[in-house]
């Protein structure tokens, strides 16, 4: 009898743990690329359109 409770324990342990890792996973690199790239534009308009105000 507590050998099938140790491996219920277990079994909902080892799920649980794997549940936890999928959801803690790091995203996809390609998605940070973007982020970046998307960022670095953005910047480079906002510098640009403050040369700009600024007349240089």
């Amino acid at each position: 009898m507590k050998e099938h409770e140790f491996v219920k324990g277990m079994t909902m342990g080892v799920v649980a743990g794997a549940a936890l890792s999928a959801v803690m996973m790091p995203r996809k690199k390609s998605s940070m690329k973007k982020t970046a790239g998307k960022a670095m534009k953005t910047v480079g308009q906002v510098m640009e359109n403050l040369s700009d105000e600024m007349g240089f």
